[in-house]
């Protein structure tokens, strides 16, 4: 007895399941690489905000720095205080149209050397003058410059002649060095109180990654 198969039709295959499994391979692969530029980019965020603090910190450190050697000047030579020091960063006069942060598009303004290229890498106008300023190098590679600008209207003694200086409202004590020396000579009275002139510091540390911290801050003493 001879059985004959039966055939049946075969029917098309269109390929659905595929097309599905690959969109969502797609899709995976785009999630995937989304996570891991998530990742990357709040790393590099935290590193960054890392490195902003070191130079914050640094700042207060070379901002000391700046009023040990006011202090230290004070003692070797007061009335050397009354002088411009271009070599050491110290004005002893006001600076019109000082740009600190080099960010002012004004024609006249005043840059601060704080690349140590005669103010060549700075944007903006070119500065009527570029103001050197005093370099320390601290941890963790960074570095610092800071420029002293003495509050007044010109050099000289702060006390006499057209010389204006802003001064605190409370006055400080001060006691000469001749202790029972009469002494005519002496502009300063045993135990005489004087008002003394404010000092600007203007500091700029930059570390890692190019990061910059500029401060500003008055002292007087």
């Amino acid at each position: 007895m001879n059985v004959t198969p039966i055939t049946l039709p075969r029917g098309r295959q269109r390929g659905a399941s595929l097309l599905f499994a690959m969109i969502t391979v797609v899709a995976l692969s785009l999630a995937a690489v989304a996570m891991i530029r998530s990742v990357d980019t709040g790393t590099t965020i935290l590193g960054n905000l890392s490195f902003k603090q070191d130079t914050l910190l640094a700042t207060d450190e070379a901002t000391r720095l700046a009023i040990r050697w006011l202090e230290t000047q004070q003692k070797a030579n007061p009335d050397g205080l009354n002088i411009t020091q271009r070599d050491q960063g110290y004005w002893a006069k006001l600076v019109p149209g000082l740009d600190p942060t080099s960010t002012s598009t004004s024609a006249t303004r005043v840059a601060i050397d704080w690349n140590n290229d005669s103010c060549r890498s700075q944007r903006g106008p070119t500065p009527v003058d570029c103001l050197p300023a005093q370099e320390k190098s601290l941890a963790n590679q960074i570095t610092a410059r800071f420029l002293i600008v003495r509050l007044c209207s010109e050099d000289g003694n702060s006390t006499v002649g057209t010389n204006q200086c802003p001064r605190p409202l409370n006055a400080s004590s001060q006691v000469t060095g001749e202790r029972g020396e009469i002494n005519s000579q002496n502009p300063v009275r045993i135990g005489s109180t004087t008002m003394a002139e404010y000092y600007r510091i203007v500091v700029r540390a930059q570390g890692a990654r190019n990061t910059v911290s500029t401060t500003e801050t008055l002292v007087h003493f």
